[in-house]
């Protein structure tokens, strides 16, 4: 009963020799509280404010010479991390840098429980304001000395699991884990880049190459799954350090349809692999990436595919631009708009639209509130959906043949060009504020000339998404 949890944190904290088997026996308890069994108490633990659970267990993380008493309240962690406002708890309020730190030195440890360490931060990174205060998780190395970055830190979480991954066997549960916990931290542009410039992304190239197993077989959660989102993320963030990439995901592009298939053809679209090289000219890859931007922004997920949770909207719409920009280079070749038309279908062209123009709606609402809803809404998604109407623009402005006016036309182009100026007074991009302005620009001069064919079919889809 959660009556009980005053004495058993009071028990679990004995360290005394001849009270080791009772400390340890109050932990197990308290793990026993919050177990499968038990999910209703996770909450009422750690969100409602009304019981010290997370001090006792923060500082039994630091006890010495009783590993099982650890293993509980490990065990325990990782329950008590699984629900949001728990996460809100663990990483936001007072007491979480000492968590994050002392889980750094069970991870560094090298004991038994070091996954759990791994997955406990990986369970608090599902709360996305945490995966940059986990990321760049560095301590002082000594009380008065400053602080370093997470790179010059040997004691920093990132120089931990770099040191984890160099030096732990494949097929252990630290190094799954640890790459687990990687995938997940490098969804933070800024995390990304650290991650980049250590030796990580090339063990990550290695946990692919050295697999056994179809890319069909991966199970998710397995090394090669962690490791494939850990290379997308980081491909998206920057293309330093991932030259060798392509060699290993291009080949899982072609032959899997799957979820690794539409991860590898992101990495691939990301690190700017030739149009002609995507499989069947680009219309496999632009099919899948458009699809998951549409249900990433609906927040739905694929069957038997991936979860709504899986991806983040800005590198779904990140992808797809990388795509869009591609098709418009290989066009630029061929003096046509053929290639881009492959991208620009009138379903993605108007989740295009949607998306800028829901996020001009919805960016800065929350007042610096740090929801899920702000991480949704992300403005940087809506540059990139800018970015991409600007490469398909030249399908976009296709004028019917032979030439004829159309109202449908003039309303279209009046229309989407308010969104586009509207979007422009969002942004803090200077780069995208002159895109959006010139897309308007460019919407404004068509109203008046032929009909626009692909233009008005993206426009009436947008309109039937908008009011429903």
């Amino acid at each position: 009963m959660l009556r009980d949890i005053p004495r058993l944190t009071k028990e679990m904290l004995q360290t005394d020799a001849d009270k080791k088997e009772e400390a340890t026996e109050a932990a197990k308890k308290l793990y026993e509280l919050c177990d499968v069994g038990h999910k209703s108490n996770r909450e009422p633990m750690v969100a409602s404010g009304k019981y010290d659970v997370l001090n006792p267990l923060i500082q039994c993380l630091t006890h010495q010479n009783n590993d099982e008493k650890l293993h509980f309240v490990c065990l325990a962690l990782n329950n008590l991390s699984i629900p949001h406002d728990n996460k809100r708890v663990m990483v936001l309020e007072r007491g979480s840098r000492r968590l994050i730190g002392n889980l750094c030195k069970i991870i560094a440890s090298g004991k038994k429980d070091s996954y759990l360490g791994c997955i406990i931060l990986m369970n608090l990174s599902y709360f996305e304001p945490a995966d940059a205060i986990i990321g760049q998780f560095s301590p002082k190395t000594t009380l008065r000395g400053p602080k370093l970055t997470p790179l010059e830190n040997p004691d920093s979480l990132l120089r931990i699991l770099q040191e984890l991954t160099a030096h732990a066997a494949r097929g252990t549960a630290d190094f799954r884990w640890a790459f687990g916990l990687l995938a997940n931290l490098s969804r933070n542009i800024e995390n990304a880049l650290l991650i980049g410039i250590t030796g990580i992304p090339r063990m990550a190239i290695e946990n692919i190459s050295l697999s056994k197993e179809d890319a069909s077989e991966w199970k998710t959660n397995s090394l090669e799954d962690f490791s494939l989102y850990l290379l997308l993320h980081l491909a998206e963030a920057s293309k330093n350090g991932l030259h060798a990439t392509l060699d290993v995901v291009e080949p899982i592009m072609n032959r899997d349809s799957g979820i690794q298939g539409l991860k590898a053809t992101m990495i691939c679209a990301f690190l700017e692999l030739p149009w002609e090289r995507f499989p069947d000219y680009g219309v496999i890859a632009a099919g899948a990436v458009s699809e998951l931007m549409g249900n990433t922004f609906e927040r739905t997920g694929k069957k038997r595919v991936y979860n709504d949770n899986d991806f983040q909207l800005r590198t779904a719409v990140s992808a797809f631009a990388s795509l869009a920009n591609a098709a418009y280079k290989a066009d630029q070749g061929n003096k046509s708009v053929a290639h881009t038309k492959v991208v620009a279908l009138p379903t993605s062209v108007a989740m295009l639209f949607q998306i800028i123009n829901s996020i001009a709606l919805h960016w800065g609402e929350d007042d610096g509130d740090e929801t899920f809803e702000t991480y949704h809404w992300d403005i940087k998604a809506g540059d990139l959906a800018v970015g991409a109407v600007m490469s398909l623009l030249p399908a976009l402005l296709e004028a019917e043949k032979p030439p004829r006016e159309s109202m449908a036309t003039q309303v279209a182009c009046a229309e989407l060009s308010k969104v586009f100026v509207f979007f422009s007074k969002k942004t803090s991009s200077i780069a995208i504020k002159a895109r959006a302005a010139e897309v308007a620009e460019k919407l404004t001069e068509s109203a008046s000339g032929s009909a626009l064919p692909l233009l008005e079919a993206s426009y009436d889809l947008w309109r039937v998404s908008s009011k429903r």
